[in-house]
């Protein structure tokens, strides 16, 4: 089997990163690639530079920035997001997803940039995110995104030569949205390709096997709705109203998962591999984010989507699947909405899957 290292976000603290990692690893497994995240140090910069490391790198200088954290934020929220992050650290040890340091790794056959907002220099300036110093000249993208990036940002932060270099440094190139899409095409005239997310592609099929769901429906007989948000996000008090209102109407508790929001009945700790069954068995998902939306297509959930930040990448992922009228500006429309017709909508995710899928083989050269 050959060797390839994926250049992700590798250590971020949400369900859907360590997914997509793990999707793409076990894609790339079934065309003969033994894949693994490669390792780097990031810069932050762009963000508030050695202040905000400290965040991200634990160490003594780390324990002003906690204390604030926990005073901000409660011990409830704080215990839920160690809980978490030692879920998330364990199921990446367990399924060995994490290889080498870029700049270290040996024999390696392939190197894959993505998926993810790899391409974003929301952070900082990081060359690493371009394949630059991986010892490797096969390189391409599956997928990646440069986020809420512009081509204005990227002049504004005096970037253009380090984008242009980057993008010109990879062989072959696919994109996940439009607006990444038209950065590549303006920097190296090379039209890419737009595939979707390594959820969507590899489809996790096994963990919704019917076993798996009755299994989940003997332990957790109740109805329910999720709210899938990041835990600084909907928070306010006519987004709790509303999703109140119809969890109350539809007799249905509310869950938080994979994120604290303390106004919710419950908060769900979750292994990452477990979620599906916890989407699968909603009867609707309140969501704002990228990978709330994609496991909800996976899973054939009903769901809404609220864009706040993320409208680059979101609302180009509701077009790409026809399901553009699940955006709201408010969730009291959600008894608006025409149902999804699943047994119509997956005809479009297996054709833009099996799309994506041949993009993939014909970058690696199969």
């Amino acid at each position: 089997m050959k060797k390839a290292g994926i250049i992700t976000h590798y250590n971020v603290h949400n369900h859907g990163a360590n997914l997509q990692l793990y999707a793409l690893s076990r894609t790339l497994k079934s065309l003969e690639y033994e894949a693994k995240a490669l390792q780097f140090q990031k810069n932050y910069d762009f963000m508030g530079g050695s202040s905000v490391s400290a965040k991200y790198n634990i160490s003594l200088k780390s324990v002003p920035f906690y204390l604030k954290y926990v005073l901000k934020n409660g011990i409830k929220r704080t215990m839920y997001n160690y809980k978490k992050k030692k879920l998330l650290d364990k199921f990446r040890d367990e399924e060995n997803l994490v290889g080498e340091y870029y700049s270290q790794a040996k024999d390696l056959d392939l190197v894959v940039v993505g998926s993810d907002e790899i391409f974003s220099i929301e952070a900082g300036p990081n060359p690493w995110y371009y394949g630059i110093g991986c010892p490797c000249k096969n390189q391409i993208s599956y997928a990646a995104s440069f986020g809420q990036t512009t081509l204005d940002k990227i002049c504004i932060h005096n970037v253009e030569k380090l984008i242009y270099a980057g993008l010109s440094n990879i062989k072959n190139i696919s994109v996940r949205d439009k607006n990444s899409a038209d950065i590549v095409e303006y920097y190296i005239n090379k039209t890419p390709a737009i595939v979707c997310d390594p959820v969507l592609l590899y489809g996790f099929h096994d963990e919704q096997s019917e076993e798996k769901i009755d299994g989940f429906k003997r332990k957790h007989s109740e109805r329910f709705c999720l709210v899938y948000a990041y835990d600084y996000n909907m928070n306010d008090v006519d987004v709790q109203k509303d999703i109140r209102e119809y969890a109350n109407k539809h007799k249905l508790k509310i869950y938080s998962i994979g994120y604290y929001h303390g106004w919710c009945d419950k908060n769900i700790e979750v292994k990452p591999l477990d979620i599906f069954a916890w989407f699968k068995n909603a009867d609707m998902v309140f969501t704002d984010t990228f990978h709330g939306t994609v496991i909800s297509l996976t899973t054939g959930t009903q769901f809404v989507t609220k864009i706040n930040d993320n409208s680059n990448k979101l609302k180009f992922l509701l077009k790409q699947f026809e399901v553009s009228n699940r955006e709201v500006v408010s969730f009291d429309e959600v008894e608006n909405l025409k149902p999804i017709d699943y047994n119509e909508k997956n005809l479009v995710i297996e054709n833009i899957r099996t799309y994506s899928l041949n993009v993939l083989k014909e970058m690696i050269g199969l």
